[in-house]
């Protein structure tokens, strides 16, 4: 695919990331079946204009240039969101041509959103294509040259579903070699030399804080490695020309396994397991592309072996490479959709990867998909993937099991994601923690003697900022029950009494009118909730960007015979309906549909049909942080035969059986 994008664009400058044989990226294209007016080379043409944005020094440009074609090339989306961060140093030209060689069949087609509008006026045409399985090209035309880099990060957009491409931390500068690790998919962040200063912005300064990748970083209380001889890109101790104190940190080069083994190195900090055992140490997870969505509850595959092949870990199964990992040991999407029918994978350090924070990054990654890791002992070296992560492969449950493989996943991935995610990385790196977002849980009942049971379950909820809004419909807020229920709970609480005949979709935008967070989340007061429930929420909302996430009833305790069913359902996927207990949506984007219509019942199902219909998506999690309760239909809005829910099982138990990620004692009373 590569060789015909060059023959039919010969005279393009070339871009390229996450591309290994890049042989035929720097020579001139075959000329077999091309025409005559394309097949004229000239001696400079012999050698391509080619850029590596992984691996080459790159410089912003003192004044913009302009070209008149554009070829950029990513191996995955995962790829593409790195030049998208780079997006400055691209030129200007009249046709820009985009291709994402390896794209995971669940990526709809990657149509660019022309925003903001004014900048794209010059486009006169604009086709996406996918000339052959997995590869998608974008070909954009313009009328005047326009920056290329506008092209390839609506592309990347497009990849990330169309969700604004922002990182809560400080506007960034990076600089050297394999910087855009540290920032993917951050079309503001700004490249810059890596001797500085960083360019300034219009009126403001270029940004707040600075980091560049060196062959050997300057450390607190080291002195420059003796007969090291870096390479020219990766030179040690690099003066810095502007006022910022530059965040510094090694390129990949310089913690290789070949560079740490060379002689002198034994004293140098990136040989002591210490420095290279924090967590800040190591690129983050792009959770944007690389996170639990697509995972697989009941695989068809066995277990594999994470090992070393040519160089690199590879994960191997029945003795066939399944997906091998870039040098720098980023996980792409590709890498993770091949591993999706896989039980889990077995972690073999011998000859990890190309370096240690290499071989920890791949780990990091996995861990952020869900993907199931087991290992023996963890090598010091491998400190930095963190106290949490490492404590759960070394004491990885029974795989083979299908519910005990799922809980650890969803372990796995909290801890990945919390602690290796972008933002998370670069408040370690001392960037300030954003503060939290407040969700508002809408609480409506007409039960007194189910109050304190439902106030209980939004207790329980830990790792996020809450408040409850609890409408009484048709309950007096007097009761004996409901007081001391209200008297009981600590946390922030607004109570109002709502009138027995309104409609519950009234009632519940009514509770949303007193709710000062900016998520909403409905909650019923009948069924059990896990502790980390709503920051499981959050958590997929982030890595989603969907304006409603939810689950679906995959366990059922149906107390009318006291059995609790564990129902077949698909997860960590968009989705067009999610249980109404389960609804978490951004407060702006229930104020743009209207609420709830005025209804008695189906006032779930007509609010997410809304907001699809409004251009919105639905994002459903895992499911192993809920417990629906159902009784005689008569007793729910939703009102469906208690045969339903005995129809499509994995399993079911005698009694109440919750899973382990509930935390619950197994009692069902209130």
């Amino acid at each position: 695919m590569i060789r015909q994008l060059l023959a039919e664009l010969p005279d393009a400058r070339v871009f390229f990331a996450g591309i290994d044989d890049v042989a035929p990226l720097y020579t001139a294209p075959a000329t077999a079946g091309v025409s005559a007016a394309t097949r004229h080379q000239s001696a400079a043409q012999e050698a391509r204009q080619a850029v590596d944005l992984d691996r080459d020094l790159l410089e912003p440009p003192t004044e913009a240039e302009q070209v008149g074609e554009v070829l950029v090339l990513a191996r995955t989306p995962a790829d593409l969101r790195r030049i998208a961060t780079l997006h400055k140093l691209l030129p200007q030209a009249e046709r820009v041509v985009v291709a994402v060689l390896d794209t995971p069949a669940a990526h709809p087609a990657p149509v660019p959103t022309p925003t903001p509008a004014h900048r794209w006026r010059s486009l006169t045409d604009l086709r996406v294509y996918q000339p052959r399985n997995r590869v998608w090209v974008v070909d954009a035309r313009f009328s005047a040259a326009t920056p290329a880099g506008r092209t390839v990060t609506a592309t990347a957009r497009a990849f990330a579903g169309h969700r604004l491409d922002v990182i809560a931390a400080p506007a960034a500068a990076i600089a050297g070699v394999g910087a855009a690790d540290w920032r993917p998919g951050d079309p503001n962040a700004t490249p810059a030399e890596v001797t500085g200063p960083v360019p300034e912005r219009v009126g403001a300064p270029g940004s707040d804080v600075v980091l560049r990748t060196l062959g050997h970083p300057s450390m607190e209380g080291a002195s420059p490695v003796p007969d090291a001889a870096p390479a020219d890109d990766e030179a040690e101790n690099v003066e810095w020309a502007g006022d910022e104190t530059p965040i510094e940190r090694p390129t990949l080069r310089a913690v290789s396994w070949e560079h740490l083994g060379r002689p002198g190195m034994a004293d140098s900090p990136l040989a002591d397991p210490d420095v290279l055992g924090e967590p800040s140490m190591v690129p983050p997870v792009d959770e944007r592309l690389v996170n639990p969505q697509g995972f697989v509850t009941t695989p068809s595959r066995g277990m594999a072996c994470l090992a070393e092949r040519d160089g690199r870990w590879s994960v191997v199964l029945d003795g066939k490479v399944v997906t091998s990992f870039a040098e720098s040991g980023g996980v792409t999407d590709a890498d993770v959709a091949r591993l999706r029918q896989i039980r889990g994978v077995e972690v073999d350090w011998r000859h990890a990867h190309s370096g240690p924070l290499a071989a920890v990054r791949v780990l990091t990654g996995l861990a952020a998909a869900g993907v199931p890791l087991r290992a023996q002992a963890v090598p010091r070296w491998a400190g930095a993937l963190g106290t949490e992560i490492i404590e759960l492969v070394e004491h990885c449950p029974d795989l083979s099991d299908d519910l005990r493989r799922e809980e650890h996943s969803i372990r796995l991935r909290r801890a990945a994601l919390r602690t290796h995610g972008v933002a998370a990385r670069w408040e370690q790196l001392g960037a300030p923690a954003p503060a939290p977002p407040l969700t508002s849980v809408l609480l409506a009942t007409r039960r007194t003697d189910m109050v304190s049971f439902a106030l209980d379950q939004v207790a329980r909820q830990r790792g996020a900022e809450l408040e409850v809004i609890l409408a009484l419909h048709g309950v007096p807020k007097g009761h004996p029950d409901v007081a001391r229920a209200i008297e009981a709970f600590q946390g922030p609480l607004t109570v109002f009494e709502a009138d027995r005949q309104d409609v519950f979709g009234e009632v519940l935008n009514h509770a949303a009118a007193r709710a000062s967070g900016s998520f909403l989340l409905k909650m019923d007061d009948d069924d059990w909730y896990g502790p980390d429930f709503l920051s499981d929420l959050l958590l997929a909302h982030s890595y989603s960007g969907a304006q409603v996430v939810g689950t679906v009833p995959e366990f059922v305790y149906l107390t009318s015979i006291d059995v609790t069913v564990h129902r077949r359902q698909v997860t960590e996927q968009i989705t067009s309906f999610v249980a109404g207990g389960t609804i978490l949506v951004e407060r702006s984007a229930f104020q743009a549909v209207g609420g709830f219509r005025p209804l008695r019942r189906s006032v779930d199902t007509q609010f997410q049909e809304a907001l699809q219909a409004a251009g919105g998506q639905i994002y459903r999690t895992h499911g192993l942080g809920y417990i629906l309760r159902r009784g005689p239909a008569a007793n729910h809005t939703w009102q469906e035969p208690i045969g339903t829910f005995l129809q499509r099982n994995r399993q079911q138990w005698r009694g109440f059986r919750p899973n382990a990620l509930m935390a619950l004692d197994g009692s069902p009373l209130p």
